[in-house]
């Protein structure tokens, strides 16, 4: 008895296919060594004061001279804050967030602006890849934000 191949075993050979592929698919995500971390642990609580982030960059886009970043691939990243911003008026903070990985994102509590208005991040605490340079500061109570994507190589 010769088989005869028609086309409800070609449906079914299909959809066979298909489901092998979507499972190997599943699992070749699940398993992978890449991590996907939140971006953050209190999504809710920072949505909430989302309104207040559109602001402090609605401000930091409105301002004349903005903060320069410089790549110095032996010392670091160098942010170069403008001459209005002192370490005497001017409080903030920094992150470098690294979309990839949460154990590689580089969290600064203060801006600690040197005489020189100026901020390094030392080489030897980066990893090669992209990241999101986040600043936070204020001055005379109005609040500046900026996103800057930056490449480390």
């Amino acid at each position: 008895m010769k088989f005869k191949f028609t086309w409800g075993h070609g449906v079914i050979l299909t959809l066979a296919c298909f489901i092998i592929f979507i499972c190997t698919l599943i699992f070749t995500i699940e398993f992978s060594k890449n991590t996907f971390d939140l971006v953050t642990d209190n999504y809710y609580e920072e949505e909430i004061n989302y309104q207040k982030e559109i602001d402090a960059t609605n401000h930091a886009a409105l301002l004349q001279e903005k903060p320069k970043i410089e790549i110095l691939p032996e010392s670091g990243i160098k942010i170069i804050f403008p001459k209005e911003f002192n370490y005497t008026n001017t409080t903030g903070k920094f992150k470098l967030f690294r979309a990839n990985s949460q154990a590689l994102d580089i969290n600064k509590k203060e801006l600690d602006l040197s005489p020189s208005n100026t901020i390094l991040i030392p080489a030897k605490v980066l990893v090669k890849g992209n990241y999101t340079l986040k600043l936070y500061w204020e001055k005379e109570k109005t609040n500046y934000q900026m996103e800057i994507p930056l490449t480390w190589n």
